[in-house]
């Protein structure tokens, strides 16, 4: 199951990085999948001995994208927080929304990321730790995603202490508000450009 999930993985980076991966997009109640990312966790870090603490907010907006890939996403981020954090470490997940974008936080206190591995973490097959399991190409896997999705992926860590990932994605009202804005623009280069050729 490890082997093929590593298989899929290098797949669909090799789909994203040709241009042939098509992202089916729809309107994505994100509190509900990431709720979901979260329990399916639950069961593990209970029998690791682990602590996966999740504050859920009461509402966040709706917003477009990809379910399975964004789901892969929050997966592939629980896996790895778990993954480094030792027994009786702790895993918080916290989900808000400002000013038309969610931000995910996925905190652990593992080991952490030494200063000098953070500029690529998210390359394809770099691994700071030689010693844990994986491909190498998770990271790099949900940071194109979430480019993919207009949004992004951000990683903060202290070797030692532990590490942050923040996922962003702009909701359907911000997306909105961004293409009417552009729209508008157009339209007002289009009559500059008339009157300045009259």
């Amino acid at each position: 199951e490890r082997l093929s999930g590593m298989v899929e993985e290098l797949l669909d980076f090799s789909r994203m990085q040709s241009g042939r991966m098509t992202l089916t997009m729809d309107r994505i109640d994100i509190l509900a999948e990431l709720g979901e990312a979260v329990y399916m966790f639950s069961e593990r870090a209970k029998n690791e001995g682990k602590f996966l603490i999740y504050e859920e907010p009461a509402m966040l907006s709706p917003v477009l994208g990809d379910v399975s890939r964004l789901r892969q996403v929050f997966v592939n981020i629980l896996d790895n927080a778990l993954k480094y954090t030792k027994r009786d470490g702790t895993i918080n997940v916290v989900a808000t929304e400002t000013e038309g974008f969610i931000q995910i936080c996925i905190s652990d206190n593992g080991c952490g990321i030494p200063e000098k591995h953070l500029p690529n973490v998210k390359k394809k097959f770099y691994k700071a730790n030689q010693t844990v399991r994986g491909s190498g190409i998770g990271l790099a896997l949900a940071d194109e995603i979430m480019r993919l999705h207009s949004g992004s992926l951000d990683i903060e860590s202290k070797e030692g202490v532990g590490t942050t990932v923040t996922i962003t994605i702009p909701t359907i009202q911000k997306l909105r508000d961004h293409f009417q804005a552009e729209e508008e623009r157009k339209q007002e280069d289009k009559k500059t450009n008339d009157d300045t050729a009259t």
